[in-house]
């Protein structure tokens, strides 16, 4: 859920007539009271010509907000009267799709009149590459890359000569994407999910890495896939969501709830593959390991983004035992309130573990004594974010201190360090076969790479396989950190990324930027959009609030449920900051989100407009009272609670950005937008939010997008994102204040 602009293998956005509106108000508006969000909203026809002179898009929006606020909807809910007036955009019926073209038209005529030059660089800065996750393969390294110019990313295996590409995104349509992709042990095979429209539906595929041909196979419902091989290539067990017959299976909602672990042979038919495991709770989700030798099959079963269970299965010495009535799946970590997930390594039980660790620390158990743990790597300062076991046996963290990457080996007794350049690890992994380990690499001023090095070495720098150029040049920027007071006193860390020296006097244009929320860490990271901000003389600031993971999981408890004013207090001081410390004004500073990140922009946009001059919000979650009724999203209540919940009910209702909407108030610029195949955050959060918004400040600068053929960012295309970001700047450009240095070089530029 976190906001990007590299299309990844795995953060993104109408046509309606409104002419036809609306036959029946009444009831289209009965229709849309007490419904369950309905399914995507379609295209309409062209529109037929009204008059000789149309009217104005303001004038045609104001009109679909007045007639949708007559429902005047509102239910009770623990004795509280809930206002829910813009109902009626929840459901995909005409008047809504009225509504949304109306939208579209009135943003795309008030940015229409566009800057080339600015088209033209961020089309170029988008053009830069980008690598995804690196994983083994036996021997073989295996990563993904979208190179240049290309659309969308594909996947590649390193060899000698160079690297070869094995699943080529570019044979998958014009609007296909690669969701995952896991190699075989020994690299024969490579096991992908594709998908069209963003939608992150998931059909599984099989390739053969030296012939690329494609195996007689095909698995749908394998959205957000967790796929973990045999040893010897024969099968994988794999996660994928119910089908019709299945338990849990609900027509109306495919995709949303019951994800069990299946096992597939090779060469058997798909239909007949046996379910190993399903929780009875709809919301867990599960993930498989098997160990190298095959023996021992490991689920981590996450209950939430705060706590999981482990279960151990031994598949016998011969590694062929299924999971059935007679071969108990044994319980290592059962109903706790804490994260732990791993696997078994030459006959060890090692976990990741937050029990008594806020910060993480790694354990291992005896496969007989799987609940007797002793530490293996002990919490230490920084938060250990990822881990991996090389063939050897060494156990590599990267831990999080103060929002830098640590990258440590530990093998028996000695623990070395690996010495990394400026940036963040963003993926780790480590080979089956032999001691090397890679990583994805990047920075603020660091492009994309991917590094190796040995465990069983003693290199202290790792070595770069594969880089992007950027043929950017980004020697003048600079990386400054700071430490901002939140409003109980907690220090909050906040990045700037500039050119030259800060600014003392106000002069400053800057985009702020935050999250806070899902035990999610915001590391340095290569964003290719904000290099034109930078280039233009902006800033760009990073807030890591709590909520997020950098500084463990109290850390991002006290963000979370009843604490997530916390978060808003964060972002709010750290824009307050960049005034009282003389980088900027109020008017001259955006604030830009998404997904959890667009709750944030919605919080900030009601409870303290004046801090700030604009906000960007993309794919958000505005009605927190109903949120929980948008399916997939039971699966957010670990993090928000639910409004159901008698205690919980005040909180979510309280900070609920669509119902803390108030006529009058002096609401800054505002750009909503939102994709119409989103299958994590539903588009009607963004439509309600919107008109509430308008109505509430009808001559404010309030503007709604929705952008067609697209999902929640995963498979996301280049030049969707030259579109997302053309519409960014064109809007920042002419709504936050210019002071007339800047305003100068813009044009020089």
């Amino acid at each position: 859920m976190i906001d990007s602009d590299a299309p990844p293998l795995a953060s993104g956005s109408g046509r309606c007539d409104a002419q036809h509106m609306i036959r029946s108000l009444a009831v289209l508006l009965l229709l849309g009271c007490g419904a369950t969000p309905a399914p995507v909203p379609q295209a309409a026809p062209d529109p037929a010509p009204v008059t000789a002179s149309p009217p104005r898009h303001d004038d045609i929006v104001a009109d679909l907000n007045t007639r949708a606020l007559e429902g005047q909807a509102a239910y009770t809910l623990h004795g509280v009267e809930v206002s829910d007036p813009f109902r009626a955009l929840e459901t995909d019926s005409p008047f809504t799709q009225a509504w949304i073209e109306a939208q579209n038209a009135r943003t795309a005529n008030f940015l229409e009149a566009e800057d080339a030059g600015r088209r033209e660089r961020l089309d170029a800065l988008l053009s830069i590459g980008s690598i995804g996750s690196a994983r083994w393969g036996g021997e073989h390294l295996f990563f993904s890359m979208r190179p240049g110019d290309e659309e969308r990313a594909s996947v590649y295996v390193k060899e000698e000569s160079g690297e070869r590409r094995i699943i080529d995104s570019r044979t998958l349509g014009e609007r296909g994407a690669i969701d995952w992709y896991f190699p075989s042990p020994r690299g024969t095979y490579v096991a992908y999910g594709v998908s069209d429209n963003g939608d992150e539906a998931s059909t599984l595929r099989v390739v053969n890495v030296e012939t690329l041909e494609l195996l007689d196979l095909t698995i749908p419902r394998t959205k957000w896939c967790n796929l973990a091989w045999l040893p010897d290539e024969s099968g994988f067990y794999y996660t994928r969501y119910p089908g019709p017959g299945e338990p849990g299976y609900d027509e109306a909602q495919p995709l949303s709830y019951f994800p069990a672990i299946y096992f597939h042979g090779l060469g058997s038919a798909p239909e007949a593959d046996p379910r190993v495991f399903v929780s009875e709770r709809g919301t867990d989700f599960p993930g498989p390991h098997v160990s190298p030798d095959g023996r021992y099959l490991t689920l981590t079963v996450f209950r939430g983004w705060s706590a999981s269970d482990v279960l151990l299965f031994d598949r016998g010495r011969n590694g062929r035992a299924a999971p059935d009535e007679t071969h108990r799946i044994v319980p290592v970590v059962e109903g706790e309130d804490s994260i732990s997930e791993g696997g078994v390594f030459d006959g060890r039980l090692i976990l990741r573990t937050n029990r008594d660790a806020p910060r993480y620390r790694i354990v291992e158990a005896n496969v007989r004594r799987p609940n007797r743990w002793r530490d293996l790597v002990p919490q230490g300062e920084g938060t250990i974010e990822d881990w991996a076991v090389s063939a050897g046996g060494a156990v590599v963290t990267h831990a999080i201190k103060n929002v830098r990457s640590e990258l440590r080996v530990t093998k028996g007794r000695s623990t070395r360090t690996i010495d990394l350049p400026e940036g963040a690890v963003r993926s780790l992994a480590a080979s089956g076969a032999h001691g090397r380990v890679a990583l994805r690499f990047e920075g603020y001023t660091a492009t994309p790479r991917v590094l190796t090095f040995d465990t069983d070495g003693d290199e202290s720098a790792p070595e770069t396989v594969v880089a992007i150029d950027g043929s950017v040049d980004l020697s003048g920027m600079v990386v400054t950190r700071q430490q901002v007071r939140s409003a109980d006193g907690t220090e909050v860390p906040l990045t700037l990324v500039h050119r030259g020296e800060l600014p003392t006097d106000g002069s400053a244009q800057v985009i702020l930027y935050g999250y806070g929320g899902f035990n999610v860490s915001l590391l340095p990271r290569f964003t290719r959009h904000t290099l034109y901000w930078l280039e233009s003389g902006g800033i760009y600031a990073v807030a890591n609030l709590r909520g997020g993971g950098e500084f463990g999981e109290a850390w991002h408890q006290a963000g979370a449920l009843a604490n997530k004013a916390n978060v808003f207090d964060d972002f709010e001081a750290a824009a307050r900051h960049l005034s009282t410390t003389g980088v900027s004004t109020p008017e001259r500073i955006a604030i830009m989100g998404g997904s959890n990140g667009g709750l944030l922009m919605g919080a900030m946009i009601t409870r303290a407009p004046d801090a700030f001059g604009a906000a960007a919000a993309y794919v958000g979650l505005y009605d927190m009272v109903r949120y929980h009724r948008f399916p997939p999203a039971e699966l957010w209540i670990s993090e928000y609670g639910s409004a159901e919940d008698e205690s919980l009910f005040p909180v979510l209702h309280g900070y609920s950005p669509y119902h803390r909407v108030e006529a009058g108030a002096a609401y800054p610029a505002v750009l909503i937008e939102t994709a119409d195949h989103d299958g994590r955050v539903h588009w009607a959060h963004s439509t309600k939010f919107a008109a509430a918004l308008q109505h509430a400040a009808p001559d404010g600068s309030i503007y709604f997008h929705m952008a067609r053929a697209q999902g929640h960012g995963a498979g996301s295309s280049r030049a969707d994102m030259v579109e997302k970001y053309v519409r960014l700047y064109a809007f920042l450009e002419r709504t936050l204040h210019r002071s007339t240095e800047n305003s100068t070089e813009s044009m020089d530029r």
